[in-house]
């Protein structure tokens, strides 16, 4: 309520020579029950600056009893094969109740201990991945990621959340670099979440092509290559269970950061996907110079659609958007769902939320959250 520090833990210094160390936060009930708080730490071998020398990774969590923070327990890489990507996911993802802790390569289970990684199916690091229920009709959840300058050619994958199997890759001959990827369902003709991924330096002839997928079945949803949306952001705003998309391609200036709707009956080019709102038109942006991201895209008003959270054209003041759209779908909100709220905690390359259960097409009607107000013993209704 006032700024003032509460409570404070120390670092371990397992990396201090190498120097200070970048961290993202965020928060997860890895027991079940209490939230913890949640560290990634990271800083280069040697603090050279030169690239090609490694990173230091470490993972800690520390517990909040109300006056102090207690180091739960510490994750040391080390020489570990464990690729490592921009954002952390914190979510359930064997359905036992606690959370466990995502990276693009490798899952820690909520006790600090390596539940698998994926860099034994050839799997590196991307800047952009997802876990959520992709496929509907398939037990649990599924993790859709992206690669980088991969040297065999990979450029996204879909895999099983819980045991880390890959179920599928695409491929490219190298160079091979996806520097972009988004999983939203956007084309109600196919069950399931679609993928979609950008690459701007392979030969397309010869390579698995480029396209939007459904990824469930693995299917090329628009053959032509050229017409798809750009992989950024999703954002649910109209009213149907279908992901509208938080664009920025192309920006001549950060005013033009706009939500588009996919159109799969009549597919465009991804520069003239039909636009929703253009934010600029209304006197906010998304930042300066050409990193088009908002400062937040999450449920917080109410909803179960999520707002968009910019700053003023003036940089003075934070501007809400929310829908004006009505709906005549009935679902509690986003934040109720433990895999998006903690979600809203995180904070890496600012990258889409998803629930835990299937939010799209044909959808059936989620489970009732077990989900409490701090010191009420009445459900949330």
């Amino acid at each position: 309520m006032t700024g003032e520090l509460r409570a404070h833990a120390p670092i371990p210094d397992d990396y201090i020579a190498d120097g200070p160390m970048y961290a993202r936060l965020g928060v997860g009930h890895l027991d079940g029950v209490h939230p913890s708080l949640v560290a990634y730490m990271k800083n280069r071998v040697g603090n050279t600056g030169e690239s090609g020398r490694g990173f230091n990774l470490m993972y800690l969590a520390w517990s909040f009893d109300g006056d102090a923070l207690t180091q739960q327990w510490k994750f040391l890489r080390g020489d570990q094969d464990l690729p490592d990507g921009h954002n952390t996911r914190i979510v359930d993802v064997d359905g036992d109740g606690r959370d466990e802790i995502g990276e693009i390569g490798f899952v820690l289970n909520g006790d600090g201990t390596l539940r698998y990684s994926l860099a034994s199916q050839d799997i590196i690091h991307g800047d952009r991945w997802y876990i959520a229920d992709i496929d509907p009709s398939r037990p649990g959840l599924e993790g859709y990621g992206i690669q980088q300058d991969h040297p065999r050619g990979i450029l996204d994958y879909y895999y099983d959340a819980a045991t880390g199997e890959v179920i599928w890759t695409h491929s490219a001959p190298v160079p091979a670099d996806a520097g972009r990827g988004m999983v939203a369902d956007i084309d109600p003709r196919f069950p399931g979440m679609e993928t979609w991924s950008n690459n701007g330096e392979v030969n397309y002839e010869q390579s698995t092509p480029v396209g939007l997928y459904n990824a469930p079945t693995n299917e090329l949803t628009e053959p032509d290559t050229t017409k798809q949306p750009w992989p950024h952001m999703g954002v649910w705003w109209d009213g149907d269970p279908l992901r509208e998309l938080f664009s920025n391609d192309p920006v001549p200036t950060a005013r033009d950061a706009r939500i588009v709707k996919w159109d799969p009956e009549n597919p465009t080019d991804r520069q003239t996907v039909p636009r929703v709102l253009t934010f600029g038109d209304h006197g906010a942006v998304t930042a300066l110079g050409n990193s088009v991201y908002p400062t937040l895209m999450a449920d917080i008003m109410g909803d179960w659609r999520e707002e968009v959270v910019l700053p003023s054209a003036e940089f003075d003041e934070l501007v809400i958007f929310t829908t004006d759209q009505p709906s005549d779908l009935r679902l509690y909100t986003l934040a109720h769902n433990p895999a998006y709220r903690n979600a809203m905690t995180l904070k890496g390359y600012l990258q889409s939320s998803n629930v835990d259960y299937f939010l799209g097409h044909d959808m059936v009607a989620p489970p009732v959250p077990n989900i409490r107000y701090a010191g009420n013993g009445h459900p949330r209704k």
